[in-house]
């Protein structure tokens, strides 16, 4: 039997609450109950929802509710309810592990027709939500295989969403690149934008034995939206290696649309070893938990086959309300005409709003490039006790937004080379340079991530004002508390 200390040894994670109340876990049951950055963060939503009313919730991501797509959602679940023997139906049945055929037929031929996929039915399968379909791809993959081997997940540019961080069963399952920080307007110091460094990416492929490349698209938490040529590149890789590219749309095109550049929402990326994953959340329904994966026959097999083990089946109510709206193709022409204007205004608004409330209060703060999502990815360069001191004292003002830490994971290990593989800061060069170009941690990078905040702009505009305002004043005061301390 696998005794409490072996757990602790290979987790790292046994608590002595765990030992006292006599709890001898599996390391799989240590692993997944354990300390997470993805439970912090839903626990702290789930307080300022229930428990702190008076919270300014700025760091879930619960979409906005947009009056007219609630409205769109309504009229769906009012039909749907209004068809007795479909209502019945979904109620007291169970779909087919894979989803239902229908709404399978209707979601293939809208990508199909409208975007060219070479997909059918058989290439989509449901998951209850997209959370949950990226621990049954992540574990699927990669992890300990029959003959020995320990494949990897490759971040290939961090930082990238916490939900992933803590999906593997088996420990140390991701591998991640730092981004190479970029300043694309010489005139604008104050933004700068996330690229893949492709030579480290490179490197982690010399020394890894890789499954998956993953990246969300746009990225959770920077709001970065790989250009088209950096994931061009990464399917090519993929290919070589004989891995997977999995992109996660739950914020892009061609639904829910969060992006900036409308030609996002024209046309789907797809490769030969691609995987996309999307989601009903981010236009409206996060309650009900519907998320759906695009792949190749054999990998959407498996996941039915998965989802028959731990689930049965999904969830119906998701794929009933939402069905019209793909097979109209409304689903469409919602995200580019009532989602997108919506969060581009939100956007602009929550960006100005920020760098004015900095500038107030005299703190130097930089914002990522906002090209998606709904978040502003704040980077305090004078910010010396860390992101979590920052998060702490927020809380005590009434404010949560989530410290950036955590979107750090699976760096271990990982370094730049020090020359335009590592850190662009404006004209001043390489950062980082190691004697003889041997790859080393990028100072700069060190710093950075430990100096960032995620902020969501999808509250009341009333809450993201008076959030923003407390943000800029508590980050001041902790910026001239660390000068203090330093003295």
């Amino acid at each position: 039997m696998t005794n409490l200390t072996d757990i602790a040894d290979l987790t790292g994670k046994i608590s002595v609450a765990d030992a006292k109340a006599g709890l001898d876990l599996s390391i799989f049951g240590e692993k997944l109950s354990g300390q997470s950055g993805i439970l912090d963060l839903m626990n702290d939503i789930g307080e300022a929802v229930a428990l702190r009313p008076d919270l300014l919730a700025l760091g879930g991501g619960n979409p906005a509710a947009i009056p007219e797509i609630q409205a769109l959602w309504r009229k769906s679940a009012a039909d749907f309810l209004a068809d007795a023997a479909s209502f019945d139906k979904a109620l007291v049945c169970y779909d087919a592990p894979q989803g239902d055929p229908a709404f399978l037929d209707a979601f293939a031929r809208l990508f199909a027709e409208r975007f060219g996929l070479p997909i059918t039915s058989k290439n989509v399968a449901v998951v209850s939500g997209a959370q949950l379909g990226a621990f049954c791809l992540l574990n699927l993959l990669a992890g300990r295989t029959r003959d020995g081997r320990r494949r990897k997940i490759l971040i290939p540019a961090s930082p990238e969403y916490v939900g992933y961080a803590d999906m593997g069963v088996e420990p140390d399952l991701f591998v991640a690149c730092p981004a190479k920080i970029t300043f694309p307007n010489p005139d604008n110091p104050q933004i700068f934008k996330y690229v893949v460094d492709f030579d480290a990416v490179e490197r982690a492929v010399a020394e890894n034995d890789v499954a998956a490349i993953l990246v969300s698209r746009p990225t959770n938490p920077s709001g970065n939206v790989l250009r088209r040529n950096e994931l061009e590149r990464l399917d090519a890789l993929a290919e070589r290696i004989g891995a997977w590219l999995i992109v996660d749309s739950a914020y892009g095109g061609p639904f829910p649309g969060i992006v900036e550049d409308e030609r996002e929402l024209d046309s789907v990326f797809w490769g030969r070893r691609t995987i996309l994953t999307f989601s009903l959340s981010k236009i409206g329904l996060p309650g009900l938990r519907t998320g759906f994966v695009v792949a190749p026959e054999e990998i959407v097999e498996r996941l039915a086959a998965i989802t028959a083990i731990v689930g049965l089946a999904n969830g119906s109510l998701g794929q009933r309300i939402a069905k019209p709206f793909f097979e109209t193709g409304e689903i469409l022409r919602a995200s580019r005409e009532i989602v997108r204007p919506f969060y581009q205004r939100r956007r602009a608004a929550a960006v100005e709003l920020l760098g004015d409330e900095l500038r107030r209060v005299g703190v130097d703060g930089r914002l990522h490039a906002s090209e998606g999502a709904f978040f502003l990815w704040l980077w305090a360069p004078e910010l010396k006790s860390g992101s979590k001191t920052l998060y702490r004292n927020l809380k005590e003002r009434g404010v949560l937004a989530i410290p950036g830490d955590e979107f750090f994971y699976g760096l271990d290990g990982a370094a730049t080379d020090g020359g335009d593989g590592g850190v662009k800061v404006g004209a001043t060069g390489k950062v980082g340079q190691s004697d003889g170009g041997k790859a080393e941690r990028d100072p700069i990078f060190e710093a950075h991530r430990r100096q960032m905040l995620r902020i969501s702009f999808s509250a009341a505009e009333n809450v993201v004002e008076r959030g923003f305002r407390i943000i800029a004043e508590t980050l001041a005061e902790t910026v001239a508390a660390d000068a203090r301390n330093a003295r």
